[in-house]
């Protein structure tokens, strides 16, 4: 039986009406070897995604100037893909090689394969059908952790500004004879206009990201020899952390150099930020939901549990209330807590299916929107994308950050494509890994001896204790994060060796 698609019948498909013409334009993809260089990466992407290449597997630089825009096609197919299964699909229908032959008949494979996925029906022939339209419908979308829809995190419209300096690879040559440490980041993006939400178009509800580790990129800070920012007491304790690995440095024989490698934080970590409360607030300015919903939510702001204290924030004015912005932004007319805990907890109750169905969007369409291209992709506690050398003598000084309000002195040194922190840090990381073993979790004092023991007896074995002992992994970033003392990796040749490796230069 002949099968649905010959081994030359693949070639870039995105499901739009000029599928011809991508299919001619793209003919000689198979034969670059650096997808980077490809005169049409987004159709490549595309026809990769809906095979079921993921996109960080897809090959593109991070440094590719299209990074964004080539990601924000990749995902959207990657996920199409996966949903429709159409990759077991045409391997099951004969195409085995298919895959070493993309650029040959994206014209073919829109021909054979999408009428079948069409005549099916179903949610398959929706996704196919919006990529065709490039839109989607602007309706809250259902989502469930067992059933994920594709689309609810691709539906969005973002502009990067100007502002931010171009990416550029780290000299190792300078610091050699350093030493590189870290502390944890929020992945926002820096400088990027959010236009639409779960296509709704915000107009003059539009707003900026306040950015994580673009904040070192922004051409103004550089200048004023900026690296990044955070409150007061946190700036001053990572200026004296810097100034402690500038003296350790220099007892080992080195150049006195110190390199901040920020890592990022797991999703949700940005709710403290300014950003995702201002995509919030733009959604409610531009959907106008009812008083009666903004009023429940209020209520539940009011009533939560922050830090142990139930109505911590029973003074909220309330989001009908037209002082409610500037309490979420800079904690006006709070009697306790702090401006920064109110916004995650408005972020939570305004990302819950409930407000979500009242605004008519989907919450993971705004936060990805606002998050980084370079890392949104990326496990959490990934270290090195962006790298700035600290000048900790320069002291910290107040800033201009909505939610950080202390300014860090450094200056912006380079890019990579960055690692876990675990493998970027090994040397430190695994000697500092075994000290934090077997520390007492919050569940601890409700631990029986039984437990306990049992525990000791069968290390290693996959027991679930979570809340008995601490995770040691956790405990360790801590350390790395937070402490004061050899906490810094110093950058002989060996490490630089390594790191090189491991970051793909080398």
């Amino acid at each position: 039986m002949a099968g649905l698609l010959d081994e030359e019948d693949f070639g870039p498909f995105f499901g739009n009406p000029n599928i011809k013409r991508q299919g001619a334009k793209a003919k000689a993809l198979a034969a670059k070897r650096d997808v980077n260089t490809l005169p049409d990466p987004k159709t490549f992407a595309a026809i990769q995604g809906l095979l079921g290449t993921r996109p960080d597997q897809m090959g593109f630089s991070v440094l590719n100037p299209e990074y964004e825009s080539i990601m924000n096609v990749a995902n959207p197919a990657f996920a199409a893909g996966t949903a429709l299964g159409v990759a077991p699909m045409v391997q099951a229908l004969g195409a085995g090689k298919a895959a070493t032959a993309a650029g040959r008949a994206g014209e073919r494979f829109a021909e054979k394969v999408v009428p079948q996925i069409m005549e099916r029906g179903g949610a398959g022939a929706d996704i196919l059908q919006g990529l065709a339209q490039g839109t989607r419908s602007n309706v809250y979308l259902p989502n469930t952790p067992s059933n994920r829809n594709p689309l609810v995190g691709t539906r969005y419209e973002t502009q990067q500004l100007p502002g931010i300096v171009a990416r550029r690879p780290v000299n190792y040559d300078e610091m050699r004879g350093g030493s590189i440490m870290t502390y944890p980041t929020d992945i926002l993006s820096r400088n990027t206009l959010v236009t639409s939400v779960s296509d709704i178009p915000l107009g003059n509800n539009a707003f900026v990201t306040p950015g994580g580790l673009m904040y070192m990129m922004d051409e103004k800070n550089i200048a004023r020899k900026i690296g990044y920012a955070s409150n007061q007491a946190a700036a001053t304790s990572q200026n004296n952390r810097a100034l402690q690995a500038i003296e350790e440095n220099l007892k080992m024989g080195g150049t006195g150099r110190v390199f901040m490698a920020p890592h990022t934080m797991p999703p949700g970590g940005e709710n403290f930020s300014t950003g995702p409360t201002l995509g919030l607030l733009s959604m409610i300015d531009a959907t106008n939901p009812s008083p009666s919903l903004l009023n429940t939510i209020s209520d539940q702001i009011r009533a939560a549990t922050v830090k142990g204290v139930k109505g911590k924030y029973k003074d909220f004015v309330g989001l009908n209330d037209p002082m409610a912005k500037l309490q979420l932004l800079t904690g006006e007319g709070l009697k306790a807590g702090s401006a920064g805990d109110l916004r995650k907890v408005f972020v939570d109750k305004m990302s819950n299916v409930a407000a979500e169905k009242g605004l008519d969007f989907n919450y993971p369409d705004l936060q990805r929107a606002m998050f980084d291209p370079n890392v949104m992709n990326r496990p959490s506690f990934w270290m090195g994308d962006a790298i700035y050398e600290a000048l900790p003598k320069l002291g910290i000084q107040p800033g201009t950050h909505g939610a950080y309000g202390y300014d860090m002195p450094g200056i912006f040194f380079g890019n990579t494509r960055g690692a876990p922190i675990n493998e970027f840090m090994q040397p430190v990381y695994n000697k500092i890994l075994p000290t934090q073993m077997n520390k007492p979790g919050p569940g601890m004092a409700k631990a029986s001896l039984e437990d306990l023991f049992t525990t000791y007896q069968h290390q290693g074995e996959p027991f679930d204790l979570r809340g008995v002992y601490a995770d040691p992994n956790q405990l360790t970033r801590g350390k790395l994060s937070t402490a004061g003392e050899n906490i810094s990796m110093f950058m002989d040749d060996a490490q630089i060796k390594r790191l090189k490796k491991l970051l793909g230069e080398e």
